[in-house]
């Protein structure tokens, strides 16, 4: 006996969907609908159930429901839509658009909320972009600040070349930005150290160069992540001092200098490994009650282990090793923690 196929099928109409369910054509001669929708709900229900001739023919029964497709709200002022809607354009031609994995809706008339990515407020303001691995190739266009409250911009393991638009700073409302995993060349923009929103700055392998910025007023940073780069120059000392500061990942790049002694008492990582840092490993670590990872290895830091470590009651995870440090251990330290490397110190005094 054949297998029989009941198909829901589902037009658009003005303000109304149509779900379209199939029926065996004799009992749709037989039977007729009546015209109260839960009524017609049940009957239609009632027939499929009835249904069991293989041989059976199947016509379309139509029952409304209502549209939810435009739902998504709008922008009430008419420039404001304009300006997000000509933004966001920008946006998708410079990153080569037509190319993209998935670009659902993009210039077209449907609400932008619906456009593939994009995620809008109770107004219609566009707030987040998350358009991640979807072959965008080409610079970030400064239009995208045109978006008043963006809050996230999610743009990771793309093709995105070139450096990153001063114009960022004027994206007033952004907490996070993350870029990782594309092919960013440049500096970090001083606007971005200062937007007063930031939580989350996400840089990670990258091509970045040079400097990262001196001046940083970002009172609700908690997340700094920029291995991976080339980035160089000093670790800026105002970085370390934001007061809410979590963590710190710029391993794998070519800082130089020494390590900032001003810290965040929030940190709970700081991951400087495989740089070009100089001078003494700060005392001030010792002080950090909430840190558990500290990795400082593969640098010329020189000068010895300062016995104030004890006192980071949090720490678990301490490496040193591949630098130019001397003296002794600090006795005790190594036992209490999960993982202690001091190796290829050839000044430093192992413990007995």
């Amino acid at each position: 006996m054949k297998q029989r196929q009941i198909n829901s099928i589902s037009e658009s109409s003005g303000d109304k969907i149509t779900v379209r369910r199939c029926v065996p054509n004799s009992l749709a001669r037989s039977v007729e609908i009546p015209k109260g929708s839960a009524i017609k709900l049940l009957v239609i229900g009632l027939l499929l159930c009835m249904c069991h001739s293989s041989a059976e023919t199947y016509v379309c029964l139509a029952q409304e429901t209502p549209d939810t497709a435009n739902t998504l709200p709008e922008p009430k002022d008419a420039a404001v839509r304009d300006r997000e809607r000509k933004a966001m354009i920008e946006f998708y031609e410079a990153l080569g658009g037509h190319d993209w994995i998935e670009r659902d809706f993009w210039g077209s008339d449907r609400p932008v909320g619906e456009w593939h990515g994009v995620t809008t407020d109770a107004d219609g303001y566009v707030v987040q972009l998350t358009i991640y691995d979807n072959n965008l190739i080409g610079p970030v266009s400064a239009a995208i600040c045109r978006l008043e409250r963006l809050h996230t911009l999610h743009l990771s393991f793309n093709k995105i070349s070139g450096v990153l638009p001063d114009k960022l700073g004027e994206c007033r409302a952004l907490k996070n930005l993350w870029v990782k995993g594309n092919k960013i060349t440049g500096r970090l923009p001083d606007s971005v150290a200062v937007l007063p929103e930031l939580e989350y700055l996400d840089l990670h392998a990258n091509e970045m160069s040079g400097p990262l910025p001196t001046i940083w007023n970002t009172p609700k940073l908690k997340i700094v992540r920029a291995e991976d780069n080339r980035i160089s120059g000093a670790l800026p000392a105002q970085m370390f001092r934001q007061p809410i500061l979590e963590e710190v990942f710029i391993h794998n790049n070519e800082l130089s200098g020494t390590i900032p002694t001003t810290l965040s008492p929030t940190l709970r990582a700081v991951i400087l490994a495989n740089n070009k840092l100089t001078g003494p490993v700060p005392e001030e670590f010792g002080k950090l009650k909430k840190l558990t990872d500290l990795r400082l290895n593969r640098n010329q830091l020189t000068g010895t282990i300062p016995a104030s470590l004890l006192g980071a009651e949090s720490l678990q995870v301490l490496r040193l090793d591949h630098n130019r440090l001397t003296g002794p251990i600090p006795a005790g330290l190594a036992k209490r923690l999960m993982v202690f490397d001091a190796s290829n110190n050839p000044g430093l005094e192992q413990a007995p």
